[in-house]
């Protein structure tokens, strides 16, 4: 990323506005990108598109980290292959508001089912030749098994299948054959659908800026195909898990729950599944966030067993190991390195050793310390800034939930009655590289439309109406863009 003084959105893809109850690859997508161009944004800042788990419906609790959510397939592109009929898609009540996970889920498995069945004799998609099938093929037999099994953890599989025999795996390969191919013509289509996308976004101008969870989760293909990658005990389950301490903010920390690498095995490996975990990414997005960026240089560990993060302990990690390859191969220059919460000097000297770009956040700004570092004048230039991230308030939340201390230091700063739209601009009057504003933010919305909001339920579902994407706003932030020197 060796651009100097750009701009861009984030607005996850579930976001987008869409007839079929969650933003998706289609037209709503094409549109967006169109209001970037003429926004005069460099980027756009989508959230992981992998597979979720109903458990939550979390982007960064996945069952893969090669596959890719088929929810965001778009419908009428599929009528417009000739894959489906207008009557395949009747009868269906979709929300217009918010996501409804749980619908839009069967929904649309329902209908990319339909659309399975009429390829078998019409042959339209080619499964057989689409370059992420060798990738993909482990979790699409994961998926199947998931369900030959009646949705039970792999952990509880038969021993012949739950470790990997290739017996085993070759007599369910063998018997799953049809359910098998059934996911692999979804993943078809999800990347197909991607990339002619991608591609769209890339000739206007624009990069896509993606974003790649440090951890798995226990209940993931990875782990199922990579056991020996994890701390794990004998029958697999983990032996450590992730977190993080306890801090002022939580007296018991936070107790994530995935699996924790053996960084020894993956170093004997050369860091093999990383390295193409990496190389996916970069496939697919032209820029990266590596989240929980200090877990490469120590990473919280805590004993399954425990229910709270506070009896964990610091464990070193490779990467120093690991970055020396990604420098070697010229990819340190397309990441972003997610470096906040508990950062050290070694996790400071670790970024800086190896030249990534890290992250500020203008709501750790205001809490009236006048030497903070997220205070836009102490902001330098081999950063990303944001008005905030996907686990941040919206600005006006923010804004509205502040001491009355915190919100008259606020207003001195900005200096201005209209204090989210001076927060904007103070934000893109950093020096820093690239400034990365919430479409709530610009939408002026408040937390009720927040993406998420750590440790709860009921998050990664608002929605951009169509309406709201208007020239008029385009027109405003495109001003805003110029005005800084950020187009």
């Amino acid at each position: 990323m060796s651009d100097n003084r750009k701009a861009g959105i984030l607005c996850p893809v579930f976001s987008l506005s869409s007839k079929y109850g969650i933003g998706s690859f289609g037209d709503s997508a094409y549109e967006f990108v169109r209001f970037l161009k003429k926004s005069k944004q460099t980027y756009w800042q989508i959230l992981p598109l992998v597979p979720i788990s109903s458990d939550g419906n979390s982007p960064y609790l996945s069952p893969s980290t090669f596959a890719g959510n088929y929810m965001y397939i778009d419908i009428d592109k599929l009528i417009e292959d000739d894959l489906l009929c207008e009557s395949d898609v009747r009868g269906y009540k979709f929300e217009d508001d918010f996501v409804d996970y749980d619908y839009v889920a069967k929904a649309k498995e329902e209908i990319l089912r339909k659309a399975f069945e009429r390829n078998k004799d019409l042959k339209i998609i080619d499964t057989q030749n689409f370059s992420e099938r060798e990738l993909v093929r482990g979790f699409c037999l994961f998926e199947a098994l998931k369900k030959h099994f009646n949705g039970k953890s792999w952990l509880d599989f038969p021993d012949d299948i739950k470790y990997r025999k290739k017996k085993s795996v070759d007599y369910y390969e063998n018997l799953l054959k049809d359910e098998i191919e059934y996911n692999v013509f979804v993943q078809c289509l999800f990347y197909k659908q991607y990339f002619e996308l991608k591609d769209y976004v890339n000739d206007l101008g624009i990069k896509i800026f993606g974003d790649l969870p440090i951890y798995v989760s226990k209940e993931s293909s990875d782990m199922w195909q990579n056991p020996d990658m994890f701390v794990v005990n004998e029958d697999l389950s983990p032996k450590l898990v992730a977190g993080v301490p306890p801090d002022r903010f939580s007296e018991t920390g936070q107790y994530w729950g995935n699996p924790v690498y053996d960084w020894d095995y993956c170093e004997k490996t050369g860091f093999d599944w990383w390295i193409k975990r990496l190389q996916h990414n970069l496939k697919m997005y032209d820029v990266l966030r590596l989240d929980h960026f200090r877990g490469f240089e120590a990473f919280w560990a805590i004993v399954a067993s425990e229910s709270t993060a506070e009896n964990g302990h610091w464990i070193k990690a490779k990467g120093d190991e690991f970055f020396e390859i990604l420098k070697k191969d010229n990819l340190i220059g397309k990441i972003v390195a997610e470096d906040l919460g508990l950062i050290t000097d070694d996790v400071i000297n670790l970024r800086d050793r190896f030249g990534f770009k890290g992250m500020k956040v203008m709501q750790f700004a205001f809490d009236l310390n006048e030497e903070s570092d997220y205070l836009p004048h102490n902001v330098g230039e081999n950063c990303v800034y944001y008005t905030g991230t996907h686990d941040n308030q919206t600005l006006r939340g923010f804004v509205n939930s502040r001491s009355s201390d915190e919100l008259e230091y606020i207003k001195d700063y900005v200096n201005a009655t209209n204090v989210e739209l001076s927060m904007i601009k103070a934000a893109y009057m950093t020096n820093s590289c690239l400034c990365m504003c919430q479409m709530q933010d610009f939408l002026g919305l408040d937390d009720d439309y927040r993406t998420n909001t750590p440790n709860t339920l009921g998050n990664w579902k608002w929605r951009v109406k169509k309406d709201w994407l208007t020239d008029e706003l385009a027109e405003k932030i495109s001003e805003i863009t110029k005005l800084y020197n950020r187009d």
